[in-house]
């Protein structure tokens, strides 16, 4: 079975190198920077296993942004983290999820595309 949720305080627990590899990837793809000031971190594990790591925080303009994800096995947990994160912008008051990724995640993800720009594609989901 897979646990899924936000892990206080990661950067302070011996699981920190396992999230900050999941991470690194997406991470590389911009600035190669790991920002969590203010950003919440969400882990996939199966028992002690890490299967996957992501990066969210809100905006002043109403929405949540989901800023990197990492893991393998994605087909397995993306729908149900994709859900929860939705769940927990919509209590937080927002109005949509924003990512920003690779093209090919439209198929994966099932949200509107609301363009590209500097090799990015950015994606909506509205709640």
């Amino acid at each position: 079975m897979l646990d899924i949720g936000i892990f206080p305080d990661v950067e302070k627990g011996p699981v920190w190198p396992a999230v900050r590899a999941l991470l690194q990837p997406a991470a590389d793809q911009a600035d190669g920077t790991i920002c969590l000031d203010g950003r919440q971190v969400w882990t996939v594990s199966e028992g002690p296993r890490l299967i996957a790591a992501a990066t969210t925080r809100t905006t002043l303009d109403g929405f949540a942004e989901v800023e990197l994800v990492g893991g393998s096995e994605f087909r397995r947990w993306l729908k149900l983290l994709d859900d929860l994160i939705a769940s927990w912008a919509r209590d937080e008051g927002m109005y949509a999820v924003r990512a920003y990724g690779r093209r090919g995640w439209a198929k994966v993800l099932g949200w509107t595309v609301l363009g590209e720009r500097n090799g990015f594609t950015g994606y909506e989901r509205r709640l």
